[in-house]
């Protein structure tokens, strides 16, 4: 098998945010990159399983993934840390813990999609 073989594909990313992997995706198909979210189902369905699952994977094919790469190291760092209840970290992290057992389940991921085998432009 060959890199232009159109059954060989390559894992660009790893997404754990369901708008972030939205975006992704249509960026990719703006520029005819077919992609293949692998997870996106189940994540879809139950968002709990998200870390579990390791993110939604992004395969493309193997000869479309330099673009997609490139395409990706475009793309700003995105800061995590926004807050779920509070701004600050130290409460907001006390807080969840108060409601966790309340509520049974743990919030969502607030993960940033892990891009394979690109190296971002910073600004320095």
């Amino acid at each position: 098998m060959t890199a232009s073989d159109p059954d060989v594909f390559e894992t660009i990313a790893y997404v754990y945010s369901q708008p972030e992997l939205a975006v992704l995706l249509s960026l990719l198909e703006d520029e005819d990159i077919w992609v293949a979210p692998v997870g996106r189902g189940h994540v879809s369905v139950q968002w709990t399983w998200t870390v579990a699952l390791g993110g939604v994977e992004l395969r493309v094919h193997a000869a479309d993934a330099a673009r997609a790469r490139a395409l990706l190291a475009r793309i700003d760092d995105v800061h995590v840390w926004r807050g779920f209840l509070l701004k600050n970290r130290l409460l907001d992290l006390a807080l969840i813990l108060m409601l966790l057992p309340l509520a049974m389940i743990a919030p969502p991921a607030r993960l940033p999609a892990f891009f394979v085998g690109v190296t971002a432009c910073r600004d320095g």
